[in-house]
């Protein structure tokens, strides 16, 4: 097992298929994200009460659909096992429940985004502020109800292969939102100027677009007839939905614990002023857009992995896991180091204020620090989700970022017991913490999953 799982070339081979489907799948998150950055960059030429209102618009949004999306990312493993051991009638049934069940869910999260729509005037922010972001939340609660569609949609296709398509459907939603940003927040082509509610209303119409072209490609195309992944389409299957819902609720607890414990930051350091909010706005948002490759390698290695176990092949399975994992470091490392060497330039992009890029550019250096242990942590998760070892993340989410990394980010920034309020910089200095903690507990829980499924399978034979 030792020689196998050593093999050079064996270990090339495994690298050449992450990278192949990690590729498209990043480059179709990096388009998502960069819809996101788009908006940023646009509302911040609209002013730096604009920014600051989609900046928190963002996290109201997000933090109200991260259960809903963990939830359905589930679909991907599983229909990537059926995909694996040829079982298309079983496949076909996963992806039908999943549409099934993105229905409530699509309603819950939209639900949600009212709920922050009224939070919104508690918040202690400026009056215009709140106003813009109310105006940016109206129509992202039509986009968290097509969210669950999207990406069922989407993991159905990363998980038979169509990972491409995907790809394509989402670039031409970024290109399509460069416009309709434009057009909407700085009122170009002699349409009214809405400032931060036209950057809401673009991402709804962006959205609307990637759901009908996905759901078109699904029904007719011809790479696809062979699963038949729409006709006949069927009642929904109560055991099915059950099953997502067991494995996929651990995943959004997960991204729940770990997004809401970075995006509540806007939040608390609120009252600090539009400039902090948007300093660090500009400098999670570009980590976020570097934050895509480590995703796209991790629902690559999940992918993957999920097909070699539904072949009974384990060992193949914990070598894509853990190849995974260092291809996901070591592109992490280069990254880290871009972002230092340009920090200045990166954050001139974002906003034409001084003092917000100031903030920006200091930052960005905490974010090129924790940027290796994320990338780590996420590849293990995505390790995880393919042996459907779903529930220890979100108990290493909760204990890592709640237990010990929130108490420890709101004591560095807002209180003196270590010293002077930090303030926004505290908050960074926990994350950092925080992440090299949980990382190295997801990696070692990889390692543990993955030795006892290699077990189990020598058991049985």
């Amino acid at each position: 097992m030792h020689a196998e799982s050593s093999n050079p070339p064996a270990f090339r081979r495994g690298l050449g298929q992450l990278v192949r489907l990690a590729l498209p799948i990043t480059v179709g998150q990096l388009a998502i994200v960069g819809m996101s950055v788009t908006d940023i960059i646009v509302s911040g030429w609209a002013g730096t009460n604009e920014l600051a209102a989609v900046s928190l618009g963002s996290t109201i949004f997000n933090l109200s659909i991260m259960l809903v999306i963990g939830i359905v990312l589930a679909n991907g493993p599983l229909v990537g096992q059926h995909y694996g051991a040829g079982r298309v009638e079983a496949l076909r049934r996963q992806f039908q429940n999943c549409l099934w069940l993105s229905l409530p869910l699509g309603l819950v999260g939209a639900v949600f985004i009212g709920v922050g729509f009224w939070f919104v005037p508690v918040l202690d922010i400026d009056a215009a502020v709140a106003a813009a972001t109310r105006g940016y939340l109206l129509p992202m609660a039509g986009t968290a109800f097509l969210l669950p569609f999207l990406i069922a949609i989407r993991t159905t296709f990363e998980s038979v292969g169509q990972a491409r398509a995907a790809m394509v459907f989402n670039v031409a939603g970024f290109l399509i939102n460069i416009p309709l940003d434009f057009a909407l927040v700085l009122g170009k082509w002699h349409l009214p100027a809405m400032g931060g509610a036209g950057c809401g209303w673009a991402t709804l119409g962006v959205s609307t677009f990637i759901v009908l072209s996905q759901w078109c490609y699904a029904r007719y195309s011809q790479l696809l007839s062979g699963l038949s992944l729409l006709v006949p389409f069927k009642r929904f299957d109560l055991s099915v939905c059950k099953e997502t819902l067991r494995v996929g609720l651990p995943i959004g607890g997960a991204i729940l614990a770990e997004g809401g414990y970075f995006l509540l930051i806007p939040l608390f350091v609120a009252h600090l002023g539009a400039i902090v909010v948007s300093g660090h706005s500009v400098a999670i948002s570009f980590d976020w857009a570097m934050f895509v490759v480590p995703l796209g390698i991790s629902q690559a290695i999940s992918v993957l992995s999920a097909h070699e176990l539904g072949r009974q092949q384990p060992i193949l399975a914990r070598r894509m896991c853990f190849s995974g994992i260092a291809l996901t470091a070591a592109i992490a490392l280069v990254q880290a180091a871009l972002v230092v060497v340009f920090r200045h330039e990166i954050a001139r992009l974002f906003s034409p204020d001084p003092a917000v890029r100031e903030l920006a550019a200091h930052l960005l250096v905490y974010a090129a620090g924790f940027r290796v242990f994320d990338a780590i942590n996420v590849a293990g998760n995505g390790a995880l989700r393919s042996y459907k070892d779903t529930r220890i993340t979100v108990v290493l989410a909760v204990t890592g970022y709640w237990l010990i990394g929130f108490p420890l980010s709101y004591t560095l920034a807002l209180t003196p017991h270590l010293g002077s309020p930090r303030g926004v910089e505290g908050f960074w200095v926990g994350m950092l913490i925080t992440l090299v903690v949980v990382s190295c507990l997801t990696t070692a829980r990889v390692a543990a999953t993955s030795r006892r499924a290699i077990s189990e399978a020598c058991t049985e034979r």
